[in-house]
């Protein structure tokens, strides 16, 4: 088992830990939202569903997949955090170029091109840092304090946030001063450079060194299946994280049939990035507060039900004649669930997955499930295939019943925390 930092070394890593959230939510779920800004970027330069419903999905899948293959070196390190700065690297790169071209170029190929490989390069690199950043975090927060340090970089994620909205309303909003593409490229630049500083900081963490001398089962299908059969806790939490993603594949066509169906101005991405800014970090904070006293699976499974309820009203839209002037306004109470589903489920759900795993085991166990979900998560990358072929309103009523589905398995764990007991 590893051992424990100081008690003033684990305050430095909670403060480094939170500032590493609080960018890179602040930027992710902003200037560089996957679902809202690089979606809409793409919208400009494409109307093929297939393609726009690819660009959020295949972001999330790619950074997931790399992960098992991770699994065996991490196992042998004494240290995690070189893995997660190499990759920080190549996600700099990644960023760089897909700014240079969006100033450069203004041909609709090369920029299309240039985002789908931006997704899915810097994807991987993210993939790549993912097991390391878990692994380093189980070290250095104690498992009772997980939740309540995963609310605070949500939280403040989503104060840097709103500041982020504020600068895609200038850039991209109605009487914006600058031109398409020109104007994305200095949102991307702003995103890079704020996105290096959350590696910066993550990579000033004291991370203790890992007893080398534990052995370990291979890395392997046969070893994840065997954990798979004498694990239950361990196999909700999987099928519980399995339907999520699945229950999350439309997210990205929301802003896409908001804009197509209902008639909503795409120029007003930055207002709904404003409201879920706002009303994210408050119920990231209240549900890592919650989770000091019951744990983190009924606050993930609230959110899975805040989401399910956001589907439902999306589906109720055009039966209730809602388009053009009254949709743009009708879509705020649906991003507002969206924000409290992402407050809640961002806040709790890594420390839930933390709390379910065998410290020693922790690479395999999150390596192996991470690379799962990011098979999963092709599906996502096939929304537009599925909603082209069943339609909008079809998709969206499954992710709906696959949102409640979830939040059952996740409501259906037991929980060990830091005192040994069950949650």
């Amino acid at each position: 088992m590893s051992s424990q930092p100081a008690p003033q070394a684990t305050r430095r890593n909670f403060r480094l830990s939170i500032l590493n959230g609080a960018v890179m939510i602040g930027t992710s779920n902003s200037v560089a939202s996957p679902e809202l800004v690089l979606t809409a970027f793409a919208a400009y330069l494409t109307s093929n569903p297939l393609i726009l419903g690819l660009i959020a999905p295949l972001q999330n899948a790619t950074s997931s997949l790399p992960q098992y293959w991770t699994v065996g070196r991490l196992q042998r390190a004494e240290r995690a955090l070189p893995m997660y700065t190499f990759a920080a690297v190549l996600r700099t790169i990644s960023w760089v170029v897909l700014t240079l071209t969006a100033l450069l170029s203004d041909n609709t190929t090369v920029l299309l091109v240039t985002l789908i490989a931006f997704s899915t390069l810097g994807g991987a690199a993210a993939g790549v840092a993912g097991l390391p950043f878990i692994e380093v975090v189980g070290k250095v927060i104690p498992p009772r304090q997980r939740g309540i340090v995963f609310g605070w970089r949500g939280a403040l994620g989503g104060i840097l946030a709103i500041f982020g909205a504020q600068a895609v309303l200038l850039f991209t909003g109605p009487g914006a001063r600058f031109d398409f593409p020109i104007n994305y490229g200095l949102l991307f630049a702003f995103a890079g450079l704020t996105q290096m500083l959350g590696f910066f900081s993550f990579s000033l963490v004291k991370e203790p060194p890992a007893n080398t001398q534990i052995e370990h089962p291979k890395p392997s299908l046969k070893a994840v299946g065997t954990i798979l059969r004498h694990d239950e806790n361990y196999r909700h939490y999987v099928g519980g994280r399995t339907l999520f993603e699945l229950a999350s594949m439309g997210n990205g066509l929301i802003i896409v049939y908001a804009n197509q169906v209902l008639g909503v101005r795409l120029e007003l991405a930055g207002m709904y990035l404003l409201v879920s800014s706002v009303l994210r970090p408050i119920f990231s904070v209240w549900a890592g507060r919650l989770s000091v006293r019951i744990g983190n699976r009924i606050p993930v499974a609230v959110g899975l039900l805040a989401q399910a309820l956001g589907w439902a009203m999306l589906l109720l839209a055009l039966p209730l004649g809602i388009e053009g002037r009254t949709a743009e306004y009708y879509m705020i109470p649906i991003y507002s669930l969206t924000a409290i589903q992402k407050g809640l489920i961002f806040s709790n759900l890594m420390a839930l997955g933390l709390n379910v795993t065998p410290e020693d085991e922790r690479p395999l166990y999150m390596g192996a499930l991470n690379s799962w979900t990011g098979v999963v998560m092709f599906t996502g990358a096939l929304s537009g295939v599925i909603a082209k072929t069943i339609g909008y309103e079809a998709l969206f009523g499954l992710t709906m019943v696959l949102s409640v589905l979830s939040a059952w398995q996740f409501a259906s764990l037991h929980e060990r925390l830091d005192d040994g007991d069950a949650a």
